[in-house]
């Protein structure tokens, strides 16, 4: 068992005043809570484009590859892989940018920090009664299982086997349902013809 901070950094996002606007000409993709999907790696999309500018340096809030996001406040503690992201892409407030030490590797961090017993763990941390935060501090504190490298390789592999199997899963239940929509629009019409 080691704590977080034996094996990863944990770094804080950008914290933003006020709303985000997006600047077509922004220097910086903003990566923010909504663009994550439970359970999927992270890859941009041009529907979460939102560009900023600023003056301050944003090297310490960068997103690279490879990165684990954490969702450090409400009740949905998720750690999300980085899998895609465009150059001078940051992280929003509500997230941790998590990047494992030689010991771990990122995607058996975020693996193991959506586990339920270490899911339990990060909910006793949460503080605050509106939004609840898992404050930086107390993440680092956790104590986590790690394994050799080469059994979180496996875990990884496995990993990565069962979110194409969702992948796939979730894509032939959407291709159903279009079936099924086609389906009755055909007979509606033909009913409706007479």
């Amino acid at each position: 068992m080691k704590r977080i901070e034996d094996c990863a950094e944990v770094l804080a996002g950008l914290s933003l005043k006020g709303r985000a606007e997006h600047d077509p000409k922004g220097t910086h993709q903003v990566i923010l809570m909504k663009h994550l999907k439970e359970d999927l790696p992270y890859s941009y999309t041009q529907d979460h484009q939102l560009r900023i500018t600023t003056r301050k340096s944003l090297s310490r809030y960068k997103v690279k590859k490879g990165d684990v996001l954490f969702t450090s406040r409400g009740i949905r503690n998720e750690a999300i892989v980085v899998e895609d992201v465009p150059e001078n892409t940051v992280a929003s407030s509500a997230l941790y940018i998590i990047r494992g030490k030689s010991n771990v590797q990122t995607g058996y961090l975020a693996w193991i920090l959506n586990q339920p017993h270490i899911k339990a763990k990060i909910t006793q941390a949460r503080t605050g009664a509106g939004t609840p935060l898992v404050q930086r501090a107390e993440l680092l504190d956790i104590e986590i299982p790690v394994p050799d490298i080469e059994m979180q390789m496996k875990v990884i592999s496995v990993n990565n086997l069962m979110t194409q199997e969702r992948t796939l899963r979730n894509e032939l239940v959407e291709q159903t349902k279009t079936l099924h929509r086609a389906i009755g629009q055909q007979i509606y019409d033909q009913i409706k013809k007479g």
